[in-house]
């Protein structure tokens, strides 16, 4: 993390702070609305409303976007302005407008000596609150244009001669015979892994979920187990068990590689793995990174492209 984004966080958190001031102002206002004076009340929502919209301001339209946090709390300030001066304008007890008031007001204005009504007077006054929306003028002017009917020449269609070439077949041994491959090579990866790890730990087995755990991606746990079951199908790593039913791994002995050749039956077992279980893996056994290292930006790039 650079320089620059260390300023942007620490300018969010005080901004966060500062709205929390606000809300917290705004919170006390609202409990003596119904004691205070109506007209320091507004004067007090103002000057929130005013800190609001200069907090907003500092701000980049991109900061808003990525912090949703900033955005909801300028809500929460509009809103508690609005129930503020709601409460105020209910304790004044004369909330409703005055259409006699306003006439009167207008008739006062307006009203010339004689008792007639200005209305240039009234036409500035309207002109200099309403805004003007921008003229355009067409190059064209009140020219009436017309489009110029085109007429279509019916082409006739060559006749071409269909060509029959037989029945396209793609080679499915290729593909086949590349996925093989680097599947074997996937697998090889981390039989070696496997047998540098049981030899550090002096012939002593690797625990299970131990081994396929990366803290930081679930699908790649995910796709370990799914590697390692190869393993164990094809009898180069051995799953066993220890005093307490925990799952352990070792590489098998030549001897009991061949005799997994010679056994005709198998045997199948299924293992439950999800987010929750996955995160109780790590914390158990402090998994801080991955046993098993592989290249899978590789292995995903070669997948994709024999989709396609």
């Amino acid at each position: 993390m650079d320089r620059k984004e260390i300023a942007l966080k620490i300018e969010r958190l005080v901004r966060k702070q500062k709205y929390k001031q606000l809300l917290e102002q705004g919170a006390e206002l609202s409990l003596r609305a119904e004691t205070a004076d109506p007209v320091e009340t507004f004067e007090a929502v103002t000057k929130i409303m005013e800190q609001s919209n200069a907090l907003q301001n500092q701000g980049r339209c991109k900061d808003r976007a990525e912090n949703a946090t900033e955005v909801l709390m300028d809500a929460q300030v509009l809103k508690m302005s609005h129930d503020v001066v709601h409460a105020a304008m209910q304790r004044m007890g004369n909330s409703e407008f005055a259409d006699d008031e306003l006439v009167g007001v207008i008739l006062t204005t307006f009203d010339s000596d004689e008792g007639v009504q200005d209305w240039d007077k009234i036409t500035r006054e309207a002109a200099s609150v309403f805004r003007m929306t921008k003229h355009s003028q067409s190059l064209y002017g009140a020219f009436d244009a017309e489009a110029t009917p085109v007429q279509k020449v019916a082409r006739q269609r060559a006749q071409r001669q269909r060509v029959d070439y037989g029945q396209a077949k793609k080679p499915e041994t290729v593909d086949k015979l590349q996925k093989k491959e680097k599947t074997a090579q996937k697998l090889n990866v981390i039989f070696a892994q496997i047998n540098e790890l049981f030899e550090k730990r002096r012939g002593a087995p690797i625990p299970y979920f131990e081994l396929i755990c990366d803290p930081e991606d679930f699908m790649n746990t995910v796709d370990n187990a799914f590697q390692i079951s190869f393993l164990i199908r094809d009898g180069r790593v051995a799953l066993v068990v220890d005093e307490n039913h925990d799952p352990l791994i070792r590489p098998t002995t030549q001897r009991e590689a061949d005799q997994g050749k010679q056994k005709s039956d198998t045997t199948q077992a299924i293992l439950g793995l999800n987010p929750r279980k996955w995160r109780e893996i790590v914390e158990r056994y402090q998994v801080d990174e991955p046993m098993l290292v592989l290249d899978r930006a590789e292995h995903s790039i070669l997948s994709q492209s024999q989709r396609n």
